[in-house]
């Protein structure tokens, strides 16, 4: 072999164990900066969850036909990505995402024992404004989130004792006929919210300069585990209004909701009794369970418009006007199972197999998890 030959060997040779070092990375980029990560097939550790592989029709016309219209296009998305690829698109696509824009009112000193969590931030363009408290206070920790042109949530943390008195005053200035509580004042020992109406005799308390009185008593919806709903009436510098307060006591901190069916009733009763005003949702932080249900309500007001959807897309608008919504990949699968129910029982969505194989793969991975949630309690 001449010496040009061996040159040629040595560099194919070298070209060779080059391509097998790089097989299996992507390359990514980063807040501008370029990083090599592995891809999911090359990757030895434990996986999210199972592949759910849709088989895709050789028959290119029939799959055109099968997915004719935006939310059978989206089962087929959701049927390629699978509960695995959902899982990771979170943990690669949105989790990190974090939206442009100032929060000088809740950097503000004095704002600082008025925020339930340090690390949860608020962003100026759509926080929501007092206008008049007795104090010229206009802070208070919720914001805007526009679902359609007839629905607009109010995403907001558990009141503190002492924002309890603001969070009625914004009740009563944005008219708002519904508030969803989607916490307990009390999980495990830690207060998610305190109380903000009085639950005992006598129903009628002060909150500051608003009076609040507790119309009919709390009482569970027939039918719907764990669901108590309780009509208000706030009273505030000679304004009286009235609020239906619905409690969804079934959905633990950063994990989903223990019934989906439950869920979508609740969201039922939500729009029966909202009458185009803001709908106030919280739970302790006004980002996990609150940007669950509403990442929801907007997938679900698309697609009954006929528009088609991206959840990744449609979460970092979310998180666009409420900072931080959805916590986890838990959660963000959660939103897709609820969208499903909610499409099922308006009778736009067929249970057909790609929908079965779905909620099975949505199952098992809830199941586990809620395993590894109860061997970790039990070892503390």
């Amino acid at each position: 072999m001449t010496r040009a030959q061996c040159s040629v060997e040595k560099e194919v040779d070298m070209r060779r164990r080059s391509t097998k070092k790089a097989a299996g990375r992507k390359k990514l980029t980063v807040d501008g900066r370029t990083q090599l990560r592995k891809l999911a097939a090359a990757e030895h550790r434990v996986p999210i969850g199972k592949k759910f592989v849709h088989k895709r029709s050789t028959d290119s016309s029939s799959s055109t036909h099968r997915c004719s219209n935006p939310i059978e296009q989206w089962i087929c998305s959701i049927a390629e990505l699978g509960v695995r690829g959902i899982r990771k698109e979170f943990v690669h696509e949105v989790k990190g995402f974090v939206p442009i824009g100032a929060q000088s009112a809740w950097e503000d000193d004095k704002n600082f024992d008025k925020n339930r969590y340090e690390d949860i931030r608020l962003l100026d363009k759509t926080r929501v404004v007092i206008k008049k408290s007795p104090d010229n206070d206009d802070y208070i920790h919720a914001s805007y989130v526009q679902v359609d042109n007839d629905i607009t949530y109010i995403c907001a943390q558990g009141p503190l004792p002492n924002t309890v008195q603001n969070f009625w005053i914004m009740i009563i200035q944005e008219q708002s006929k519904v508030i969803l509580q989607l916490c307990q004042s009390i999980e495990n020992g830690k207060q998610q919210s305190a109380e903000y109406f009085p639950t005992e005799s006598p129903l009628t308390k002060d909150y500051g300069a608003v009076r609040i009185k507790v119309m009919e008593k709390p009482n569970t919806v027939v039918g719907l585990k764990k669901v108590i709903r309780t009509k208000i009436q706030a009273t505030y510098s000679g304004t009286t209004h009235e609020v239906l307060h619905i409690l969804y006591a079934g959905w633990p901190d950063h994990c989903v909701a223990d019934s989906p069916a439950v869920c979508k009733e609740v969201r039922s009763l939500v729009h029966k009794n909202y009458e185009k005003k803001p709908i106030v949702v919280h739970c302790s932080a006004g980002i996990g369970r609150t940007g669950t249900f509403v990442a929801m309500e907007m997938a679900i007001s698309k697609l009954k418009h006929k528009e088609i959807i991206s959840i990744c897309d449609l979460v970092k608008t979310l998180r666009e006007q409420r900072m931080g919504a959805i916590q986890n990949d838990q959660q963000y699968l959660f939103v897709f199972r609820m969208v499903i129910e909610v499409l099922m029982g308006d009778d736009l969505l067929t249970k057909d197999l790609q929908v079965i194989n779905f909620i099975k793969e949505y199952e098992d991975v809830i199941q586990r998890k809620k395993q590894e949630r109860m061997r970790r309690t039990a070892k503390t």
